[in-house]
């Protein structure tokens, strides 16, 4: 992904510059949202969410521009080439079902915070893969549950939720700066009338 990266991440903070925009918060945010695993229907849903804060129209024009320099940039993976011999093929599948170790990252209590309001928000599981869940630990109570894929998608999310949140925050910033200069013009405003009405006395 470190190619997809080097060749994408430049064009697209061009392309948030070339729409005024903040590319810093917002390009974090984008690429969040496709490294993520989700479905290109569902990047494309989260990408009008973030376009339609920033542009008015053309929205899907741009969303697909982006997809479609995402999906040039990546990397193709290789496929590979199919294995008769049996005996590679059985130690490929015990290397495969071996026990990985993993160690666990510690968190700061602000980032376990955030953690859990985001993990509890996307926690609820459907009933298919509840069911297959209990079927999975029926058939092996002794082997331990992998959540890598998991704690990766809890992870991309959460990058995801905190890069929108840092949005949303500049945009009230940037709503409130203008209001205070729109007052302050009108104070000047007010202030230059008064003064013209005092020198006509």
């Amino acid at each position: 992904m470190a190619t997809a990266t080097s060749d994408f991440e430049p064009w697209l903070s061009e392309k948030l510059k070339s729409l005024k925009t903040d590319e810093g918060v917002f390009g974090s945010y984008i690429s969040g949202i496709l490294e993520s695993e989700d479905s290109v229907d569902e990047k494309k849903d989260a990408l009008e969410g973030i376009l339609s804060e920033i542009v008015e129209k053309d929205i899907s024009t741009h969303i697909d521009e982006i997809i479609e320099k995402w999906e040039s940039c990546r990397p193709k993976e290789e496929i590979p080439k199919p294995v008769t011999d049996v005996d590679v093929r059985l130690a490929q599948l015990l290397e495969s079902q071996a026990p990985s170790t993993t160690t666990r990252r510690e968190y700061t209590d602000e980032e376990k915070k955030i953690r859990e309001a985001i993990l509890s928000q996307y926690s609820q599981l459907s009933d298919n893969e509840e069911d297959v869940a209990n079927d999975d630990e029926a058939a092996s109570p002794d082997l331990v549950k992998n959540t890598n894929a998991a704690d990766v998608h809890a992870a991309a999310r959460e990058r995801r939720e905190q890069a929108r949140l840092d949005a949303q925050k500049k945009k009230e910033k940037d709503k409130e700066d203008r209001e205070k200069q729109k007052q302050l013009k009108e104070e000047k405003k007010e202030k230059r009338k008064t003064q013209k009405g005092e020198r006509k006395r």
